[in-house]
This record gives structure tokens, C-alpha cells and sequence, in this order.
């Protein structure tokens, strides 16, 4: 339970220091305290709380649930800057906010430096430059004081994976600013839970989405870097002392006032202000001369209420969202082995414990298949290597996603499938976890929101590329009334195509846009002309 404190405080300054939490707070425009409802817990692990106990004027009480649900005119308006289209925002998305989104969301092991301090180390540019990382003791704090080494294993060990929600929603603000390491932008707590989808979470109160938000914001600022880059091209060699990534330069509290004289906190205010590696990394006007970075990708805000939606029930699919972001982005060759996927989304030590303890390897392999599952219902869709990743140790909803949704040519890829070597029902082989380990992926097909994440690589210099020719783009509809007029069934078309049976669905349902090579081929195929 909250606590409160009441008017009729004799300013004894008893109550401050007893508080575990650092809940109670100085009152800035007066004489007196006020109590952070987001950090105070009513000491739970004693019978009476601490500031009560030693309270001789009797000024705390239990805060009383706000009733209502009236608007506030306290508030500042919250008018959004991102995603204004409601899909997609542009973002910063340099190796230093990769590198923090990976530490936020996978909990990346950490080392002991030469100051005896742990820091999370990661080379850049084949070891000719490194990112370090550590974290602050206190983010509100001007000066970037490392945390103490015997509090930073723990506070690893809190961090919720929603904070890299937060950690993206900063990189997007920061490419809204010309100079991001000099101008700072306001965040409040209605844009959060806009762009979240807090905003339609009835299981919360006020108090609740606010807490959860300050944590939020809170750990996403809390990380510190330092940098060592090498010369690229023309941009020279640099190095950075350690700096916040995101500084949080105020947090503005609002309050309203009942009508018994209890103050209810409805809303919070973020300043914060890019650290100063978006000088280089984010600098559209040293870019144009060619001595800096400009370095920005596209994130859709699907990806962040995925987030927030499956974080505990696929914390390991959505961990591989988080990366593919970023992998997508850099374009050309999207080919993944298995052990990679295995160790972004579950960690060193348990991939070692599903190779190392008797059974441990079907549990990890279960939770692989249903994350790999929400990732295709997601948008993205998985695309199994044939040689590497055959059809009988592929997940059993990859091979009943090619059943057709028409009735007769459901019974048609039945009556196929009994006749095959191997059925759709037939039992994993007993070797499927020694291959899987050894097993590649071709990609991700991704959805129409995913194609501007993914960047083309631009044409060579110096060469005249042909006119573009605009071809109107295949519906659905159009493909299967054309399928339908040349007697092909949905895996006859495949066949044709090179293709499996479910993408040839994906596309008459619309849920996926079609290559310009893939349309050719339509069109030859189904004599669209």
C-alpha cells in the first residue's frame, strides 16, 4: 500500500532517512516532504512501515484510491511525434543503440574491466574498435557515476525486457531533433501509453501504467558507453569518455488534489536528450560532408505492442524481434544458423544446459518451435533452408500451415500426404536436436509493414541503371481467380513457382506485398497478361 503525507507534517526530517526506497522527497517550491508513489511499496517486509514508526506527528496515512475518471486539465497536451501514420516512424539505429537494445533485452554477459568494475564489452570492425558499457548509480544525476560492482549483477538481473521499448521510442525522438546531442525532447506519460497500447490495458490503474513506466525509462537511461571507433572512409577515427546513452535531464511530477486532501499522481513528464554519440552516428550535417554518420532504419509500432504483449509467454521470440530489427535493416544475405537464433534468444548457459543435461534439449526445443511460431503469426515468416532444414524436423504448424483452407484441396493434399514417405503426422526422427543445431535459415519473409525496415542496397556509382518499368501490382483476388481459370490447385501453383503451398495462401490473402521477381513469374505462370 501507498502512503501519503498530510499537511499538518512538522517537518521533523525522522521520516527521510528510514525510507529503503528513497520514496521520500524534499519539497521543492516549500518546506516539507512528499512521498514518490511510484517507488513507495508500504514497506511490506515489516508489520508497520518505517516512516510510520518513527512519525510522532502522525502526518502519514495510507493514500486512498482515486475515484473518477475525469480528464485533467493539469496535464500538458500529448500530441504525437511518431508513428504518425500508425504504422511506421524513422529511427535511430546505429551499433551503439543496437548494442543497448541487446543488452536491455537479452541480458548480455558482463565483465570484470581493469578498475575491477563489471562492463559489458563488444569489438567493432573486426577488433580494430570497441563499445563499452556499464551502469549509471543514479540517472537523474548530472554526472555519469559508474554503479557500484556488488549492485550492478543485481540490477542486470532486474532489467525488463519492455524497457528496450523505451530504449526505441528515445531513437525515434532523436531523429525528430536536428541536433540530438544538443536538443532535447518531452516525453509524457500519455505518448507512452500510445505508442505502447497502455492505453487499452483496463487490468491497470493510473498508479500502475505510471510506475511501470518510470521503470521503464528509468532503466533505459541507466546505460553508460564509451567509445573507441576506427577511420571508416572519411570519417576519422574517434573516441568518446563514458556518457549516458539517453540523459535524463528531468522528470516533471503531476499532481491533483481530491476532495479529502489527498494528492493522486495522474501523470508524469520525461525531458531527455541523446548522449553525445548521436554527434557522430546521427549528424545529418557533417554526414553531407562526409565526416560523420547519419544512421536511421524504420521501426513500425506493431513491433513494440508485440512487445509488451508477449514478453512473458515468448520472451525468446520476442528477444528475436528486438535483434532482427536491427539484422533486417542491413540488407542483402539474411541467412541464420539455428545456434545462433538458439543463443539470441535463450542465452549461453541454457543452450549449453540443453546439450549437456539428459531432457533439457526437448524443453528448449519446444519453447524454439512456439516462439518461432509467434514470430510467423507475427508477420515474419520463417524460411527453412531445404537442404539444412528439411521438411521432417521442421515445427509441425511450419508443415500444417501448407494445408489448404479450400475444402477440396484439403482432401486432395490429404489423400497426397498418405501416399508420401513421410506424413505430416509421422513422428520428429530421434536426431532432429543434432540436426537442428546444424540446421540454417533463409531469411524472414516479411510483412508489407517490414519491407521499409529492411534497406536495398543502393545501385554502384558510375553505372546507368535502365528506366524502371511501373507494373501494377497483383491483388489476391486477381491470383486466384487466374489460379482457378488454369485448373491449378494451391500446391500445383507452388510447384510451378519454386514455392511452398502457404506462400502461394499468404499471397491470395493479401497478408504478404509481392517482388517485382515473384509478379513475373505470376504472370507468365497464370497467363496474366
Amino acid at each position: 500500500m501507498t502512503y501519503t503525507i498530510k499537511d499538518d507534517c512538522i517537518v521533523c526530517d525522522n521520516c527521510q532517512p528510514e525510507c529503503p526506497n528513497g520514496a521520500i522527497k524534499p519539497e521543492a517550491e516549500r518546506e516539507g516532504y512528499w512521498i514518490d508513489p511510484t517507488l513507495c511499496d508500504g514497506c511490506p517486509d515489516v508489520e508497520i512501515p518505517r516512516c510510520v514508526a518513527v512519525c510522532s506527528a502522525g502526518s502519514l496515512a495510507p493514500l486512498q484510491p482515486k475515484k473518477g475518471r475525469r480528464k485533467s486539465t493539469l496535464l500538458p497536451p500529448a500530441i504525437p511525434a511518431i508513428f504518425l501514420n500508425g504504422k511506421t516512424t524513422s529511427f535511430a539505429s546505429s551499433m551503439v543503440v543496437w548494442e543497448a537494445c541487446n543488452i536491455l533485452a537479452q541480458r548480455q554477459p558482463w565483465q570484470t574491466d581493469a578498475d575491477g568494475q563489471l562492463c559489458y564489452r563488444r569489438a567493432v570492425h573486426r577488433g580494430r574498435g570497441e563499445m563499452r558499457f556499464r551502469l549509471a548509480a543514479d540517472v537523474e544525476s548530472d554526472l555519469p557515476i559508474p554503479m557500484a560492482t556488488d549492485k550492478v549483477a543485481q540490477a542486470i538481473a532486474q532489467f525488463d525486457i519492455r524497457a528496450a521499448c523505451a530504449h526505441l521510442i528515445f531513437a525515434a525522438y532523436a531523429v525528430t531533433v536536428d541536433c540530438p546531442w544538443e536538443e532535447p525532447f518531452v516525453l509524457n506519460d500519455q505518448h507512452f501509453e500510445r505508442y505502447l497500447g497502455l492505453d487499452k490495458r483496463k487490468d491497470l490503474t493510473k498508479l500502475d501504467k505510471l510506475t511501470l513506466i518510470k521503470d521503464l525509462v528509468y532503466q533505459a537511461c541507466q546505460l553508460l558507453v564509451a567509445l573507441d571507433w576506427p577511420r571508416q572512409g572519411k570519417v576519422k577515427a574517434f573516441s568518446l569518455d563514458e556518457q549516458p546513452v539517453w540523459r535524463l535531464l528531468n522528470v516533471e511530477y503531476y499532481f491533483e488534489e481530491d476532495a479529502q486532501g489527498y494528492r493522486h499522481l495522474i501523470g508524469l513528464g520525461f525531458t531527455v536528450r541523446a548522449g553525445i554519440w548521436a554527434k557522430h552516428f546521427l549528424n545529418k550535417r557533417e554526414c553531407r560532408r562526409q565526416t560523420a554518420f547519419y544512421q536511421y532504419g524504420s521501426l513500425p509500432q506493431s513491433l513494440l505492442i508485440e512487445v509488451m504483449s508477449n514478453w512473458q509467454q515468448h520472451e525468446g521470440g520476442v528477444r528475436l524481434l528486438l535483434w532482427l530489427l536491427f539484422k533486417l535493416r542491413l540488407g542483402g544475405d539474411h541467412r541464420l544458423t539455428v545456434r545462433t537464433l538458439l543463443h539470441i534468444a535463450y542465452g549461453e548457459d541454457r543452450l549449453i544446459e540443453a546439450t549437456t543435461v539428459r531432457g533439457a534439449h526437448k524443453r528448449l526445443l519446444k519453447t524454439f518451435e512456439s516462439d518461432l511460431e509467434t514470430i510467423y503469426y507475427y508477420g515474419l515468416k520463417p524460411l527453412f533452408d531445404a537442404e539444412t532444414y528439411s521438411l521432417d524436423i521442421q515445427p509441425l504448424w511450419a508443415r500444417a500451415a501448407d494445408i489448404p483452407d479450400d475444402v477440396d484441396d484439403a482432401l486432395e493434399f490429404w489423400v497426397n500426404d498418405a501416399n508420401q514417405i513421410r506424413s505430416l503426422t509421422d513422428t520428429a526422427p530421434r536426431d532432429k536436436w543434432q540436426r537442428l543445431l546444424n540446421a540454417r535459415l533463409s531469411g524472414f519473409e516479411p510483412s508489407a509493414e517490414w519491407q521499409q525496415v529492411i534497406r536495398r542496397r543502393a545501385p554502384k556509382r558510375g553505372r546507368k541503371q535502365p528506366p524502371s518499368v511501373q507494373v501494377e501490382q497483383l491483388s489476391g483476388s486477381a491470383i486466384k481467380a487466374a489460379r482457378q481459370r488454369q485448373n491449378f490447385t494451391q500446391r500445383t501453383l507452388a510447384e510451378h513457382l519454386g514455392k511452398s503451398q502457404s506462400w502461394v495462401r499468404d499471397i491470395e490473402n493479401g497478408r504478404f506485398n509481392i517482388i517485382p521477381e515473384d509478379q513475373a513469374r505470376l504472370r507468365q505462370t497464370l497467363e496474366i497478361y
